[in-house]
């Protein structure tokens, strides 16, 4: 017996949870099927010991929590189990329906206080596959709603938050399970360099999150001069679990509609997937000259950009 074995013993002899690194599990990957956020998470989300724990932040509609959906929507498709935590009391069961979430698979939790929440984490995480809140920033601490407006206390959700993180590393242990955050953006009053911007809910949720998504609305996708879509920003500022820095965008349509190939297309240049030279593009057969008018001489089937899709991946690995 090596002193390593001996030592692994004696501590799982008294209880703890112990192990030594190469018994960790290999971490697969779920891949949503947005071509776009598969990219930023570096191939989709980790099935990993402990928990992928991740925060989509933005300004107001951006799509965060629409985004969310979608991944829940996914979980469901693989038969997993999913729970909603909705802080704002605002889930639109028609809206998700629409995206194709099934509502009868779904549970919403509407905690009355961020320590009720952070109770319901504990009891909540060992039994779902995946777990959304919506959003953090959105719940109260007990101390604050008691409270008259005008003796609204400093920091209070961030010392209740500190203590919420410690009980979710307790719940989740080496469980697989997924939680995605929805966060707000704050302005910094009086801030003169940097970003103006940050998100709420105090330091100890950005240190316990292993990835970080900003979204960020772009140009609006107009027919007729009506606004029927916009594109969608994605910024991985923070990856434990793949590289970070990564950015992707797409274009997402108000009928629910997420159109995959700008996001393939620009990711296709830059692995050489798609050629270039000069203004002129090449796939294939397809040669033609300007971004706009390759899209339009693609076939537009999806059998097509999947193939697209499936080199990118090959070259990433």
């Amino acid at each position: 017996m090596d002193k390593i074995e001996k030592i692994q013993k004696e501590l799982l002899k008294e209880g703890h949870l112990i192990k030594r690194a190469s018994e960790i599990k290999n971490e697969n990957k779920i891949r949503t099927g947005i071509f776009a956020l598969d990219y930023v998470l570096t191939g989709g989300i980790s099935m990993c010991e402990g928990g992928h724990r991740i925060e989509f932040f933005g300004a107001e509609s951006s799509g965060k929590t629409t985004f969310a959906l979608y991944i829940i929507k996914k979980y469901q498709e693989l038969g997993k189990i999913c729970a909603f935590i909705d802080g704002e009391k605002s889930y639109d069961k028609d809206w998700g329906e629409k995206l194709g979430v099934k509502n009868d698979d779904l549970l919403i939790i509407y905690p009355d206080s961020l320590e009720e929440a952070g109770n319901l984490f504990v009891k909540v995480i060992p039994q779902v596959d995946l777990l959304v809140i919506d959003s953090i920033v959105s719940m109260i601490p007990t101390g604050e709603s008691e409270r008259d407006t005008e003796e609204a206390q400093m920091a209070l959700s961030a010392r209740v938050n500190a203590l919420i993180t410690r009980k979710i590393y307790h719940a989740l242990g080496d469980r697989m399970v997924t939680l995605i955050f929805i966060n707000q953006m704050r302005e910094k009053v009086g801030v003169m360099y940097g970003s103006p911007y940050t998100t709420g809910g105090g330091r100890a949720l950005k240190h316990m999150y292993n990835t970080r998504i900003e979204f960020r609305a772009g140009k609006p996708i107009e027919v007729d001069k009506e606004k029927v879509g916009l594109e969608i920003h994605m910024n991985c500022v923070k990856n434990k679990k793949g590289v970070p820095y990564r950015k992707a965008e797409l274009d997402f349509y108000l009928n629910g509609y997420l159109d995959n190939r700008k996001s393939l297309f620009y990711t296709g240049l830059k692995y050489n997937v798609i050629e270039r030279e000069g203004n002129s593009y090449k796939y294939g057969d397809i040669k033609v000259i300007g971004q706009e008018k390759f899209l339009e001489a693609m076939p537009d089937t999806d059998k097509n950009w999947k193939k697209i899709e499936e080199e990118i991946w090959k070259r990433l690995k």
